[in-house]
C-alpha cells in the first residue's frame, strides 16, 4: 500500500495529540504528590515535578495535532478541485450555522462560536485560504467554549452580499441560497460543516415486551428560524438525507430538523457524516467522536437489551477506543 505525504502528516498529527494528552494525564496524576512534597517540612530538599516544566509544550503538541485534522479535511477538498467560490459556500455555511457578522464603519468582524476545537481550526483554515487573513481564537472559560474572530472587510462585504439579512437590525434570518446554487460536492461539504456546527446526534429508548430498544435520532438546529429551516431541509434532501421539520413550541416561527430513519442516517454516513474529529459535547455520550457514535447507534439500533443502562454501556463499548478516550481527555483539558 502506498503511503502518501498527507497520510504521514496525519499520523504525525495523531501521534502529537496522543503524546501530548498522555504526558498531560501523567503530569496531572503526579502533580498532587509533587505539590504536597513542596509544602512539606523538608521542602527545601524537594523540587516540583520536572514534567511541569514542559507543560506548555504539551499544549502546543495537542494544538498542532488538532490542526492536522482540519488541514487534512481541507486538503481533501482541494484534491476534489474545490475552487475559492466553493470554499466560500462552506464558509457561509459555518457562519450561518454558528457565527455572526459585525461592522460599524471602522471595524469589520466575522465571529464563529462553538465548543469543538476541530471546527474552530476548520474555520480558521477556511478563512485563511479564502481571505489570506489568519483569525484568532479565544477561550470563553465561563461557557467552556471558544470564539474565533476574523477581522476582514472583504469577508464581511461578501457575506452581506450573499445574505443581506446579516446586516438587518431587525434580526432577519440569514440565507443559504448561495450554497443551494453550488455543485453537488460543495453542497455535501457545506451540509457536513453545518451539521458539525449545529447538528446533533442522540438516541431514544423504547420499552419492548422483553426489554429496551434504542433508536437513533439525528437532528439539526433547535430554535432555527422557519425560513432558514426550510432551506436546511432543501439542502439535506438534496444530498439524500431526508429530515422532518418540527416546530419549537417555546418560540414562534422557529424549529429544527430531525430524523430517526436508518436510511437517512446511513445516507449521511455515506456522504462522510460529521467533520472528522468532532466530538459530542453534552449528555450521556459527551466526549465521544460523533461519527463513531453514529456508527455505534446504527449498529445497535432496534437491538433489545434488559435495560437502558445495558444499552448505554453497549453503545459506549461500540464507540470507544484508546484514541477516542484520549481525544475526549484532550478536549476537556483544552476547555479548562
Amino acid at each position: 500500500m502506498r503511503i502518501r505525504p498527507k497520510d504521514i502528516r496525519a499520523m504525525i498529527g495523531i501521534a502529537m495529540v496522543l503524546a501530548g494528552a498522555l504526558s498531560l494525564a501523567f503530569t496531572s496524576l503526579t502533580m498532587e504528590e509533587s505539590l504536597l512534597d513542596v509544602c512539606s517540612a523538608d521542602s527545601t530538599a524537594r523540587t516540583p515535578n520536572a514534567l511541569l516544566t514542559y507543560l506548555p509544550l504539551n499544549y502546543i503538541a495537542i494544538a498542532l495535532g488538532v490542526a492536522s485534522y482540519s488541514r487534512d479535511y481541507l486538503d481533501r477538498l482541494i484534491e476534489k478541485r474545490f475552487k475559492a467560490r466553493d470554499l466560500k459556500r462552506l464558509f457561509l455555511g459555518a457562519v450561518v450555522a454558528g457565527g455572526s457578522v459585525h461592522f460599524n464603519g471602522k471595524k469589520y468582524c466575522v465571529r464563529y462560536y462553538g465548543k469543538d476545537a476541530v471546527m474552530h481550526s476548520v474555520f480558521r483554515n477556511l478563512a485563511y485560504m479564502i481571505y489570506y487573513v489568519r483569525p484568532s481564537t479565544v477561550e470563553v472559560k465561563s461557557r467552556r467554549s471558544y470564539v474565533t474572530q476574523l477581522y476582514s472587510k472583504e469577508a464581511v462585504r461578501e457575506l452581506l452580499e450573499l445574505s443581506p439579512e446579516f446586516g438587518s437590525r431587525s434580526g432577519g434570518a440569514p440565507s443559504i441560497s448561495f450554497i443551494l446554487e453550488g455543485k453537488a460536492e460543495a453542497q455535501v461539504e457545506a451540509a457536513r460543516i453545518i451539521m458539525s456546527t449545529s447538528g446533533w446526534l442522540t438516541c431514544t429508548f423504547s420499552r419492548r415486551l422483553n426489554g429496551m430498544a434504542a433508536y437513533p435520532r439525528l437532528g439539526l438546529g433547535s430554535v432555527t428560524p422557519l425560513s432558514l429551516n426550510a432551506q436546511y431541509k432543501d439542502l439535506m434532501d438534496g444530498i439524500g438525507v431526508k429530515m422532518n421539520v418540527a416546530q419549537d413550541r417555546r418560540y414562534t416561527n422557529s424549529g429544527y430538523l430531525h430524523t430517526s430513519e436508518l436510511c437517512s442516517i446511513d445516507a449521511f454516513r455515506e456522504k462522510g457524516g460529521f467533520v472528522e474529529g468532532t466530538l459530542v459535547k453534552r449528555g450521556a455520550f459527551s466526549g465521544i467522536e460523533k461519527n463513531e457514535l453514529m456508527n455505534a447507534i446504527c449498529s445497535v439500533s432496534r437491538r433489545v437489551e434488559g435495560s437502558k443502562d445495558e444499552l448505554l454501556s453497549l453503545l459506549r463499548e461500540y464507540s470507544s477506543s484508546a484514541e477516542e478516550n484520549l481525544q475526549m481527555y484532550m478536549n476537556r483539558i483544552m476547555l479548562g
